[in-house]
């Protein structure tokens, strides 16, 4: 069988299946019957000549086919959604879609006068939102899940596989509660033995951190909690002794500086580098360019 005999219905049945953990879900999902969506899979496994889901008393579960064709099919029902956006614009629609995890620190700062501007264009476009942690983000950009990517990266760091522009750069601080026992200190060799907070990607800053440690010779922090999440961050900075690296920019907000204290280090920090992430190997849609657009306006305007 050919692959290209593979209908797109069919491949939206199955990942979204995949996603929701069971049938029921995922019909009601998709506004399918229960059997318009089984029929769907089973015609696709049919084609294949391969099992691809197994029912269980919990739900569904992917064989080993299935788990290699949901690799693939994120990328085709993606690129399909966005071919169908492109049409749609050149047919004056003004409607299409766009995905983006976009980093707390430009959520705060440029992305309500993104958004703003953006509506005003495309009134009619489906938006969705992430936060742009690279560990979380970066996957959901290479299967196709993601338009792009905002986020702090190193960009050394970046696979060949994407394309990257800077928006705008900041300096890195360290900070913890108002009265951490450590707030005094002066250097990173005085905080190795602290708890940090960090995400741990090969893009991420947080990784240059640790890097810095490595390259002065000094004890790297192994005291690490994984925290792709600046709401559960900010709860730890504030409630915990755990500490973090961050842009200074992101403390300008109130809300997020209040009880939080500025390390007075004195060794140079990483640089921060807010930039745009993109598939190489995938124009953006009208919807995608104009958001992004919009975004580099915003952050001229700082």
């Amino acid at each position: 069988m050919s692959l290209m005999s593979m209908k797109y219905h069919q491949l939206r049945a199955f990942l979204t299946t995949a996603e929701q953990g069971s049938i029921r879900a995922a019909a009601r999902s998709l506004h399918l019957s229960q059997a318009a969506l089984t029929k769907a899979i089973k015609e696709l496994e049919q084609d294949l000549g391969v099992p691809l889901i197994l029912r269980t008393a919990r739900g569904v579960q992917l064989t080993a086919f299935g788990q290699q064709l949901r690799v693939r099919a994120h990328l085709i029902v993606s690129e399909m959604r966005r071919a169908e956006d492109d049409i749609e614009q050149m047919k004056g629609a003004g409607a299409g879609s766009v995905s983006a995890a976009i980093t707390p620190t430009a959520a705060l700062s440029i992305l309500p006068q993104a958004y703003r501007a953006f509506r005003r264009q495309m009134p009619d476009a489906s938006v969705t939102f992430i936060e742009g942690f690279p560990g979380v983000a970066m996957p959901r950009l290479r299967d196709g899940s993601l338009d792009f990517v905002v986020a702090v990266v190193v960009a050394e760091h970046i696979a060949p596989e994407f394309d990257h522009i800077a928006l705008y750069e900041s300096r890195s601080v360290i900070v913890g509660r108002a009265d951490h026992p450590l707030r005094h200190c002066t250097s990173l060799a005085e905080l190795s033995e602290a708890e940090w907070l960090l995400n741990p990607s090969p893009e991420s800053s947080t990784q240059a951190l640790l890097d810095s440690y490595a390259a002065r010779g000094l004890i790297v922090p192994k005291r690490v909690i994984e925290c792709p999440s600046f709401i559960i961050a900010h709860g730890l900075l504030r409630g915990s002794d755990a500490l973090a690296s961050m842009p200074a920019s992101l403390l300008d907000h109130q809300w997020v500086g209040d009880g939080l204290a500025i390390f007075p280090i004195a060794d140079p920090l990483p640089a921060v580098s807010v930039r745009v992430v993109t598939r190489r190997d995938s124009p953006l849609t009208p919807a995608a360019t104009l958001l992004l657009e919009c975004l580099q306006h915003a952050a001229r305007s700082l």
